[in-house]
């Protein structure tokens, strides 16, 4: 891990040095894990670095382009992201599993019929936008994050393989 010190406290949380803990293992699924991101995971998963090229992060960015570039604010952004994720991974369903995750997710989410109707729309755009730019990545987002440092956004994906 980059930027640790391996005389510095462990970003796993244990307490421990970071060179007597984490240090030349795969604890990165602890790291992770501490830090919040991931935490609807299931028992007993196993969480590895990414071995392709791209990040998921840079791609989930480039994906949401067509909603983040009209964002005001960071809600906004966070929103945008989100429905930018639940496009995506709804792209892996069948259309009858697919409809009703977005059905579920939009009345759960959103009460205004008029604001359901867009939401719909938009989702249809990103599926769309999945199928003809992004249909060769077969990466599940699991969870991300957005951090904030010197007042830039930096986004953090969990991600998992698909086997289709």
């Amino acid at each position: 891990m980059a930027g640790i010190g391996r005389n510095q406290p462990c970003p796993c949380g244990s307490g421990k040095k970071y060179k007597k803990c984490c240090y030349g293992k795969n604890k990165i699924s602890k790291i992770l894990l501490s830090n919040g991101l991931g935490k609807n995971l299931p028992e007993g998963a196993i969480v590895t670095e990414n071995p392709q090229k791209e990040k998921i992060s840079e791609i989930l960015l480039e994906f949401a382009e067509p909603l983040t570039d009209v964002c005001e604010g960071d809600r906004a952004f966070c929103n945008a992201l989100q429905l930018s994720a639940i496009a995506w991974n709804s792209s892996f369903f069948s259309l009858k599993e697919r409809n009703k995750l977005i059905d579920d997710g939009i009345d759960k989410y959103i009460d205004n019929n008029n604001d359901r109707e867009i939401t719909k729309e938009i989702l249809s755009m990103m599926l769309e936008r999945k199928k003809k730019n992004f249909s060769h990545i077969k990466m599940f987002i699991v969870d991300f994050q957005i951090a904030y440092k010197d007042e830039q956004r930096h986004l953090t994906v969990m991600s998992a393989p698909i086997n289709e």
